[in-house]
């Protein structure tokens, strides 16, 4: 779980070329949107934008507010792991806001973080004995 500096944090009043910006600097493909106070107002994704462009949209022109997906799926800070990756695949999203008790964002859960950054593999000859 991403926390701290590392969750790609936009506020509700920003720009969507701010939010932009903000998306790639971390990387991640998504801005978590909150109310000034810290509480999770929505999600902006890279699937988002596509989506936007692919209509034709005008993209930079748009106040996050109005893009953004209100109101997200998300998991309470105590949820457990295999919970939160349940939500994820029921859904089909990577990435999974996570709030305390206030709602104030606190962390991000991505696919990744769950399946080991690499790690995990599905098929792997190298490691499996029963290739030989």
């Amino acid at each position: 779980m991403l926390t701290g500096d590392s969750i790609p944090f936009s506020t509700i009043q920003a720009t969507l070329r701010e939010a932009i910006a903000e998306m790639d600097r971390h990387g991640l493909g998504v801005i978590v949107v909150v109310e000034p106070s810290g509480e999770l107002a929505g999600i902006f994704t890279d699937g988002d934008l596509r989506r936007m462009i692919a209509r034709g949209e005008p993209v930079f022109e748009q106040p996050l507010k109005a893009v953004m997906t209100p109101s997200p799926l998300h998991a309470m800070a105590d949820t457990p792991a295999y919970d939160a990756l349940n939500t994820m695949e029921h859904h089909q999203i990577t990435v999974l806001p996570i709030i305390d008790q206030t709602r104030r964002v606190v962390g991000i859960l991505h696919l990744h973080d769950i399946l080991g950054k690499g790690a995990f593999k599905f098929n792997s000859a190298a490691t499996d004995d029963r290739t030989h």
